[in-house]
């Protein structure tokens, strides 16, 4: 089996761990950090809000972390005690010693990960390839999912631009620079998200998310988002919120959201103007007010 991910080196570990804990350190919700040992690895968690509220499980965008929903907490635990995990397998804390590489697999995950937390049943929100996993769990687990929140979806119901695919592969995976990866990043949205993402509280993040890019050695087969048969979460009932961003760069955004209406009839689908992949970033107290609108219910 190939070898796990992992930090090509303790100095960038140590980086990335410096700027995961500024992120958590400007979090306007205190928050905890934690380790639940399943079959795949160690899942790092972070956790918010009243114990006392029910649950929120948050699977985060690819190579973001946790530390992703950290700006949105304030309404997430307004409603909600939220559980945010970072996938193993991928840059975050988890340590991974098996592979997330099938859907099979990241349910299996899953359930042992909310076993440990002793969480029966959650309402779950995911962002980007979390939208993915989180997709394939509620399909599988209709029973453990009270409703599903997608934000910026990627896959699902249509693949990813060739051109974004393409870029995404030279600048990130083949040179592979901070700087490389900053500018590919920087495509994602417009000149005032550009600057958020170098303002508090989103600047760690992103810096994070640059450094552990940058960083990070991927040894393991990675789940793919790719095209969803959507008719069991149709037929489960599970009440689902989509938004999507019509600026998207990794799709046609108004084309999703319309294969999202027609697959979930059901579905509370917004197509949000002025917002691309960062959607969370480009309109976050939009996302934030849906978001916490939607969970309420």
């Amino acid at each position: 089996m190939a070898r796990p991910s992992a930090f090509k080196s303790e100095e960038t570990r140590a980086a990335y761990y410096s700027l995961y804990d500024e992120a958590i350190r400007l979090s306007e919700v205190p928050v905890k950090e934690s380790d639940v040992e399943t079959s795949f690895g160690t899942t790092h968690v972070l956790t918010a809000g009243d114990s006392s509220k029910p649950p929120l499980v948050a699977l985060h965008a690819m190579s973001t972390s946790s530390t992703m929903w950290l700006p949105l907490l304030p309404a997430l635990t307004a409603v909600r005690h939220v559980w945010m995990l970072d996938t193993v397998g991928d840059v975050g804390k988890s340590t991974a010693k098996s592979v997330l590489s099938s859907p099979v697999r990241v349910v299996d995950w899953i359930d042992e990960v909310l076993d440990r937390l002793g969480v029966e049943r959650a309402a779950l929100v995911a962002a980007s390839l979390g939208t993915w996993m989180a997709t394939h769990y509620a399909m599988a687990r209709p029973d453990r999912v009270e409703r599903l929140a997608l934000v910026g979806p990627a896959g699902i119901v249509s693949p990813q631009h060739l051109s974004w695919t393409l870029r995404a592969i030279v600048d990130v995976r083949v040179r592979g620079t901070p700087q490389t990866i900053e500018a590919f990043l920087d495509s994602h949205g417009p000149a005032r998200t550009r600057q958020l993402m170098r303002t508090d509280p989103w600047r760690p993040i992103m810096q994070q998310l640059i450094t552990g890019l940058a960083a990070f050695r991927r040894g393991l087969r990675e789940p793919r988002p790719v095209h969803c048969n959507l008719g069991r979460l149709a037929d489960s009932g599970v009440p689902v919120l989509v938004i999507i961003g019509r600026d998207e760069t990794l799709h046609d955004g108004a084309r999703m959201a319309e294969r999202f209406r027609q697959g979930l009839p059901t579905a509370q689908v917004i197509l949000v103007n002025d917002a691309g992949h960062f959607i969370f970033i480009d309109q976050q107290e939009l996302v934030a007010d849906e978001v916490r609108a939607f969970l309420a219910k």
